[in-house]
């Protein structure tokens, strides 16, 4: 993972996307045996929260800190020195499991929920991709109380 080609046109990203279908084996077979080899850094997408209670704290003990060979450097004692991992989470479900990032402790009017909403729907509707502009009217107005 750490080598580069001398000619930089040979040279390509090493990142890798899984698309499956539920069941498929992407977390099981290919992400979790990847991911505990620890031998890169890792921006992971886990809806069910699952690969971060099985492999977290792996990842906290860290890697084995390696010296010019390739063998495991140690400590005056004798014991292995580890490189742990630095994991952040973003979770929109549960906010106190977060990295204590909430964007609605910074509304304080309405005025700063039209901002929110307005950033959102930006943010969220793709590249040429204007779905029907009843929708977005309808996100950006107010409720309609009875």
């Amino acid at each position: 993972m750490s080598n580069r080609p001398k000619n930089p046109g040979n040279a390509r990203n090493k990142n890798v996307l899984i698309v499956g279908g539920s069941g498929s084996g992407k977390t099981r077979f290919w992400l979790k045996p990847n991911l505990l080899q620890m031998h890169s850094s890792y921006v992971i997408t886990d809806p069910k929260g699952s690969v971060l209670v099985e492999c977290g704290n792996a990842l906290l003990h860290g890697a084995p800190k390696l010296d010019e060979k390739g063998n495991p450097l140690k400590d005056k004692k004798g014991r292995v020195i580890r490189e742990p991992y630095i994991i952040k989470v973003f979770n929109t479900i549960n906010f106190r499991k977060s990295m204590k990032y909430n964007p609605f402790a910074y509304i304080h009017s309405e005025k700063d929920i039209l901002k929110l909403v307005t950033a959102l729907i930006a943010n969220t509707k793709g590249e040429g991709k204007a779905g029907d502009e009843f929708w977005t009217s309808a996100t950006r107005s107010p409720a309609v109380r009875s």
